[in-house]
């Protein structure tokens, strides 16, 4: 008879944890709305380089270095230029360049950025 009892007792014990260990299995499961909802944000904040577009850029006279890219539904084009460009011309390269990306891009919002020595010499945007 004890037995039996003991033996009774362990099961509801058993199954008690058992319902109990699937219960925070569900919990923590994300659910699959909010899972898509996040895939979503990280797509639209990946960056995606435009390549033609990079290469064009990093052969400019003055420019040292340079990327044209998409991110959060917006195209951007940065220049990094030559301590010996002056001011007119950063501001011609970043009005050309802001141009194009408006062509190749034209639902985004586009911005255009040159930067000589650490300091920003033009920045252009365009709805």
């Amino acid at each position: 008879m004890r037995l039996k009892i003991w033996f009774s007792l362990f099961l509801v014990l058993l199954m008690a944890v058992g319902c109990s260990a699937n219960e925070e299995n569900k919990a923590n499961e994300p659910k699959k709305e909010e899972t898509t909802a996040k895939e979503e944000q990280t797509q639209t904040n990946k960056i995606v380089q435009n390549k033609e577009l990079t290469k064009k850029v990093k052969e400019e006279k003055g420019v040292l270095n340079g990327q044209v890219y998409t991110q959060n539904g917006m195209a951007v084009g940065t220049l990094v230029l030559d301590k010996k460009v002056s001011d007119a011309d950063a501001k011609k390269l970043a009005e050309k360049y802001v141009k194009e990306l408006k062509e190749e891009y034209k639902d985004m919002k586009v911005n255009v950025q040159a930067v000589r020595a650490g300091k920003n010499v033009a920045n252009i945007t365009l709805e």
